[in-house]
């Protein structure tokens, strides 16, 4: 089975220890994979599934949420006027808009617009590193999101593409699974392994990885997407697989 992973750190856990052999994309990659029939199963970010529900079927098994800080999404603040966002931002753009009431324009380079913006939004590994400098920020989203909604900010969601094999989609839920029981049973190599890349300091990526980012999907998780729907005023279309195990 042909499968996508989004290419931040968050979801090297889900993947690491898999033995699958994903293709690694941003954000705005990944939906387009799915709509090209180039992968079958993919992370997308909640806003693009929600709008595309008659191709794909949320996977209730994993997802990429939090709650409260999340240190990788954060409005850093700047010394102009406006707010910015990186392109490859859609749920958390959304997410201040409708929290903060503020809208974005796009840039390339985060660090060239604190010096043109009031507040820049800033996702991903580049936010981990922006945040390990101390960088001063207005707010982070999903501390924000916690203080206002108080249910999961769901960033990411598994999908399939309709129609796929229940088999060996089933295959790839316990891959991710197994990869996900390794790393939280001896979490240090990874850890390491992304701060090095990063190069950011371990506690930075340890606080993350194990505190701030979660996986695993329950009622309180699928709530969360609803209510998240409701908020960014998002299309209410998706259909939720069935759960096998």
């Amino acid at each position: 089975m042909r499968i996508a992973r989004l290419k931040y750190a968050h979801s090297d856990p889900l993947f690491k220890y898999s033995g699958l052999n994903p293709v690694p994309v941003s954000n705005n990659e990944s939906i387009k994979l799915i709509l090209e029939n180039e992968v079958d199963v993919a992370f997308v970010p909640l806003t693009y599934a929600a709008y595309h529900c008659d191709v794909v079927n949320m996977v209730p098994y994993f997802a990429v949420y939090s709650r409260g800080p999340v240190l990788s999404a954060r409005l850093f603040k700047g010394s102009g006027r406006g707010y910015a966002a990186v392109e490859d931002t859609s749920v958390n753009a959304g997410a201040l808009t409708a929290l903060m009431g503020i809208s974005f324009e796009r840039v390339l380079n985060p660090h060239e617009a604190l010096k043109r913006y009031e507040g820049v939004l800033v996702i991903g590994d580049e936010a981990l590193r922006m945040t390990a400098l101390g960088l001063p920020y207005i707010t982070d989203v999903g501390e924000l999101w916690e203080e206002r909604i108080g249910k999961p900010l769901v960033y990411a969601i598994m999908v399939a593409r309709v129609g796929v094999s229940g088999g060996e989609l089933m295959g790839v839920v316990n891959g991710i699974r197994r990869s996900l029981n390794s790393f939280m049973s001896n979490p240090e190599p990874l850890i390491r392994d992304v701060a090095n890349r990063l190069n950011v300091p371990e506690w930075v990526v340890r606080d993350y990885l194990m505190k701030s980012i979660k996986y695993e999907v329950n009622d309180e998780v699928i709530d969360g997407v609803i209510t998240e729907l409701e908020v960014l005023k998002l299309p209410k279309c998706l259909r939720i697989l069935p759960r096998q195990c």
